[in-house]
């Protein structure tokens, strides 16, 4: 299995990036500066800036200070815990003389004066809400000792009065002071894991930038997912009109003046980054070091990937044959995966860990499952969750395995599974070796019922997908705009729509609710038909107690074609035996019409 934390070692070929980043820091000119490092959760921001510290760490006159603000979340402001550490890393970093020490004691001072305003600042709420409450201060986490700012200052000084006049304004002069009497030329401040992080500490993080810590020869590195700083300006200025510019893309060009945006992978790379992971687990690191070193600077086509089945000889080995069965697995299953997966990283490797961790549960009872079958299998189980439950419930309630006749498209396919013949996902998935039908899945389908991981968490929408989401969601008005804007998406953000509505299904209770919903369902997938197949395994795998009339009209009218009728009939009929009569009376009704 594979670590999920960052890492320094890169299998994805980031040295682009980083020479670019690396660059930006060497241009004095354009110092000081923040760089923005961009991308989703798990697409490598993290490892990309631990291979940039790596350049840096190591020379005399550059100060490298990493801040997290999710450690500190809870416990302190995270204007002040970043001000905090950057004075603490700067006086570790040198030895200092009576004129630095005299720099470094007022930037020490104004940061407890901050403190002291920020403990006031909570001092008041706590009192207030002792007064509603009737509860005493040390319920809200507040010290009952009376608050004095001497406290915070230390020893009296005739510089107090001046501190609380200029505070904040004076400390970017004096730390600009002490950079040079550090004689650093560069201090470079990672910000990490802000995608960790609740809105309140994002905001604070990124103002103690803005407004404290911009002087000269300073470096911000900002790791985080767009998406997250979006929706925590957002939260800032709740009361600002949608009509109104983007707030939150101002504030963000603003303050990152240099965004760099990790893009996810693409098929080849995605092939090849696997493929590594694959060849690290076998590989002993004195032939896999030297392996990955030489991998990228001897192959610069971006167009092909650099390790694969087909070419490994030229690499490796030949008795390696465990690792050759996993590279073919890789070549076989990779066009899918990537495009489920949307070509990052950490999705990946959770991917892999989970499959594996099935291969070991299932050899502790002393059952061999072939790799390649179980990972088929579970990359249909992430895509199409309730079109996998569909095939769960048919091969463990019949003697025979479906998929023969799904693969061999030949011969009548039962009619809850009609639709799949019109859903070009699962036809190309049908299509991928190895075939299943002749397979026994009775052990596979065991242990794929332990979630190791609940996958359905790990997909992510895009920005447009989750506006659209929103839109589909006004409970005022279906949007018909918004069902229109779906049809551009990609599929896995149109399936992770669906999904979301499925959920939120499951857990109403109402039935007038569900209803309401029922109505967003259909309409959304009467406008995407590529989603029929899904939609209809949900009905089929609705709890009757769950099924809500209206359902009954929507599953006629969400499609005209002909070829549907027997998939409809087929749930119908369940319906009309369910033992509910006022389900079961109008599933009759529309069953005598089709």
């Amino acid at each position: 299995m594979w670590n999920d934390n960052e890492t320094n070692e890169d299998l994805i070929d980031f040295k682009y990036l980083k020479d670019s980043i690396n660059d930006i820091i060497a241009q004095e000119h354009l110092l000081p500066s923040t760089i923005g490092v961009f991308g989703d959760w798990g697409s490598g921001k993290s490892s990309l800036i631990k291979m940039i510290e790596d350049d840096h760490k190591k020379k005399k006159d550059e100060l490298i200070v990493k801040f997290n603000g999710w450690l500190f979340e809870g416990y302190e402001d995270a204007k002040v815990a970043l001000l905090e550490t950057l004075i603490e890393e700067v006086i570790k970093a040198r030895t200092w003389d009576t004129e630095a020490i005299k720099y470094i004691s007022r930037l020490a001072k104004r940061v407890k004066w901050l403190k002291a305003v920020t403990s006031a600042s909570k001092f008041g709420l706590g009192m207030y809400m002792a007064v509603q409450t009737g509860l005493p201060l040390d319920a809200f986490g507040i010290s009952t000792k009376p608050f004095d700012i001497n406290d915070y200052l230390g020893e009296k000084t005739d510089e107090k009065d001046d501190l609380v006049d200029k505070g904040i304004k004076e400390f970017h002069k004096d730390f600009a002071k002490l950079i040079k009497e550090a004689k650093l030329e560069r201090v470079i401040v990672i910000i990490d894991d802000l995608d960790r992080c609740t809105p309140p500490t994002v905001i604070a993080t990124l103002e103690a930038i803005k407004l404290f810590l911009f002087v000269d020869k300073t470096v911000f590195l900002v790791a985080a997912d767009e998406r997250l700083i979006n929706y925590a300006v957002k939260s800032r200025f709740p009361n600002l009109p949608s009509s109104d510019y983007d707030v939150s893309q101002d504030y963000l060009e603003k303050l990152i003046q240099i965004p760099v945006r990790v893009p996810p992978l693409n098929e080849v790379e995605y092939e090849t980054y696997i493929n590594l992971l694959f060849t690290k687990k076998y590989l002993p690191n004195d032939i896999f070091n030297p392996l990955l070193n030489n991998l990228f600077e001897n192959n610069g086509d971006p167009y092909s990937s650099k390790l694969n089945y087909d070419n490994v000889g030229s690499f490796i080995v030949k008795n390696n044959e465990e690792l050759k069965d996993d590279l073919l697995l890789t070549k076989l299953l990779n066009p899918l995966l990537v495009q489920i997966l949307k070509g990052n990283p950490r999705q990946c490797k959770r991917f892999l860990n989970m499959l594996l961790m099935r291969i070991n549960m299932a050899r502790s009872k002393k059952i061999e499952l072939k790799k390649i079958i179980l990972a088929k299998l579970m990359l249909f189980e992430y895509f199409k969750p309730e079109a996998f439950n569909l095939l769960v419930k048919e091969i463990n309630n019949n003697d025979g395995n479906i998929l023969a006749v799904l693969e061999s498209e030949q011969g009548e396919f039962p009619d809850l599974f009609e639709t799949w013949k019109n859903d070009d996902w699962i036809k190309r998935w049908l299509s991928v070796e190895p075939k299943l039908g002749t397979e026994n899945l009775k052990d596979y389908l065991h242990f794929i019922r332990t979630k190791i991981l609940e996958i359905k968490q790990s997909k992510r929408l895009s920005t447009e997908a989750k506006n659209i989401l929103i839109e589909i969601l006004d409970k005022e008005l279906i949007s018909k705009s918004a069902i229109v804007k779906s049809k551009s998406l990609q599929e896995t953000d149109k399936l992770a729509i669906l999904e979301e509505l499925f959920d939120r299904y499951h857990k109403l209770e109402d039935d007038a609710l569900r209803s309401t919903l029922s109505k967003t369902l259909f309409n959304y997938v009467k406008g995407n038909s590529s989603l029929i197949s899904e939609y209809f395994a949900f009905l089929s795998n609705l709890p009757f107690k769950k099924v809500v009339p209206v359902m009954i009209s929507h599953i006629v009218g969400v499609s005209s074609d002909v070829k549907l009728i027997s998939s409809k009939k087929a749930i119908l009929a369940k319906w009309e035996n369910s033992g509910i009569k006022s389900i079961a009376t109008a599933a009759k009704s529309k069953l005598s019409k089709l």
